[in-house]
């Protein structure tokens, strides 16, 4: 089984601040996203499952109808398993309903009109992803202990919660041990992959213009996250 543990928005200083060591493996580093014009979520991860860059083709659909995308399995380098299983992955197994609802909580906080609004929707918006979270994890968890040959599960908590909660570095840190701690059940060698990490803006989060990858196995450099189509084939 080849797993893939695709991690939205995972910052590579806060993977060495807080020494997650599973996230980390043995080799780790940034990955080259600088053929974009922006790091965008669904273009990054789109261009990760065609193995090329797509984004004139995502963006022309605009802001809003992009994320109605859902590439065709004959399209992607999944079609190469026999019995793949991939879990919420922007694109393609998308949960669209639940990140929906993440946006328009997101754009409801931003048009408060005051500070009691505000902390009101952000409460609701933080349950909101957690819950998710939990969904994914059982889900990733159980997929593990089936019969599949090739395993990706999505995990958006880390960018979700940074944008509106950056500046809380204690919420933070749990995230990334949980992640962590997640990295650590997987009992074969696997894959990280962040589509881009976040950066400070002020209390807030930011998509960086960077992406993050770790190996058990191999130094992959600097790598394109186009590239990793002919990465996780080889090392079949």
């Amino acid at each position: 089984m080849i797993v893939v543990l695709a991690i939205d928005a995972l910052e590579i200083d806060l993977v060495e601040e807080f020494n997650c060591s599973n996230l980390k493996q043995k080799h780790y580093g940034k990955t080259d996203i600088t053929e974009f014009s922006e790091p965008r979520t669904m273009v990054l991860w789109c261009s990760f499952m065609s193995g090329k860059n797509i984004e004139k083709k995502i963006m022309e659909k605009g802001d809003k109808e992009m994320w109605n995308t859902k590439i065709p399995h004959d399209e992607t380098f999944f079609k190469e398993f026999d019995n793949p299983k991939i879990i919420d992955l922007p694109g393609f197994s998308y949960e669209k309903k639940q990140h929906d609802a993440e946006r328009a909580l997101l754009k409801s906080f931003f048009d408060a009109k005051d500070d009691e609004e505000k902390t009101d929707i952000r409460k609701k918006y933080n349950a909101h992803a957690f819950e998710h979270h939990r969904e994914i994890k059982r889900e990733f968890a159980n997929a593990l202990k089936e019969d599949h040959d090739f395993v990706l599960g999505y995990f958006s908590l880390a960018d979700v919660i940074g944008h509106l909660n950056f500046g809380n570095r204690t919420m933070i840190r749990m995230i990334y041990r949980d992640l962590d701690e997640i990295a650590g059940t997987i009992k074969t060698p696997y894959t990280v992959l962040s589509d881009h990490g976040m950066v400070a803006l002020g209390i807030y989060g930011d998509h960086s213009n960077y992406g993050f990858w770790s190996s058990s196995e191999k130094n992959l450099g600097n790598p394109k996250i186009t590239d990793f189509e002919s990465i996780i084939l080889n090392s079949r």
